[in-house]
């Protein structure tokens, strides 16, 4: 087994476990979500606790269910990504990469690195929010490579498309 094949496999098995991740992690999103839901006064209870009655404990769930539910597209987002990734890492494998699915699926990862990325920007909003609530949360800022990965998608995806038609061509030719 070469080094490449080796890295490929890797390359493989990481994707996977991302993916696992993400599906825990928007099954940990929707549980918080549900214990937030009325009639959890434990969170009101603990919120006050934390906070020592200087906040609206109303608000700051409310604040807490709106972020949650900003996940849940983002953690769909990131499947679908992440199963693209895995296809084409397979025509990889099977020592085909240049054909036209790929270019779709390059596409699809535009799109959905686009999806992370506007769910960023709403990450903003929420953080001033945050802020004017006076409740603790994350620092954000703007993130210019992610940006750059959505343009980088697409410009790839041209890419694939132009190495498949050029693929078609040589294999009509032979």
């Amino acid at each position: 087994m070469t080094r490449s094949d080796r890295l490929l496999k890797a390359s493989i098995l990481v994707v996977q476990a991302f993916r696992i991740a993400n599906a825990a992690a928007v099954f940990l999103f929707v549980a918080a979500l549900i214990a937030t839901l009325p009639g959890a006064e434990w969170v009101e209870a603990a919120l006050l606790r934390k906070y020592h009655h200087s906040v609206d404990p109303g608000a700051v769930i409310a604040f807490m269910q709106v972020t949650m539910l900003l996940s849940l597209p983002v953690g769909y987002a990131i499947e679908r990504l992440l199963a693209a990734l895995r296809a084409m890492l397979r025509t990889v494998q099977d020592g085909e990469p240049f054909v036209g699915t790929n270019a779709a699926r390059l596409r699809t990862i535009g799109w959905m690195l686009l999806v992370v990325q506007f769910a960023d920007l709403a990450l903003g909003g929420v953080t001033a929010v945050a802020g004017m609530l006076h409740i603790e949360f994350l620092p954000w800022q703007p993130s210019f490579t992610g940006w750059i990965a959505v343009l980088i998608a697409f410009v790839l995806a041209q890419v694939f498309e132009r190495g498949a038609a050029l693929q078609a061509d040589l294999d009509g030719t032979v």
